[in-house]
């Protein structure tokens, strides 16, 4: 997976499962920059990762990008991954807090596999 703008920067420096999980930890909120070991950002993606990204940006201030795993997007999608996995379109909107109406449109989005050994077309 390729992460666009400053979540593809902190996944350059200091690894993909690192800006993923401060999207999730921290998306859409301000985050200032500290490698110091079991400071906020070194609880979400390690002390290494937190130097790194330290040493990277310097001690600023930066909003941490959402990417699609937060809000809206991310609760359509975590619904999607739910049905798919064989919940009732209820059971995903209510844990994922989404309307219904949105869990149908995140399962009529999601791309239904094509079955393996496609049934043979009647010839008339």
């Amino acid at each position: 997976m390729s992460l666009p703008g400053l979540l593809g920067r902190i996944a350059e420096i200091a690894g993909e499962a690192a800006a993923l999980n401060l999207a999730r930890e921290l998306g859409g909120q301000e985050l200032k920059i500290s490698g110091r070991p079991g400071g906020k950002l070194a609880r979400i993606v390690g002390d290494e990762a937190a130097a790194a990204i330290a040493d990277a940006f310097g001690p600023e201030k930066i909003t941490v990008p959402m990417a699609h795993l937060r809000g809206q997007k991310g609760r359509r999608a975590a619904a999607a991954r739910m049905m798919a996995a064989g919940a009732t379109v209820t059971q995903a909107a209510r844990a994922c807090d989404i309307h219904e109406r949105t869990a149908w449109r995140a399962r009529a989005d999601e791309p239904q596999p094509l079955p393996l050994f496609p049934e043979p077309a009647d010839e008339a």
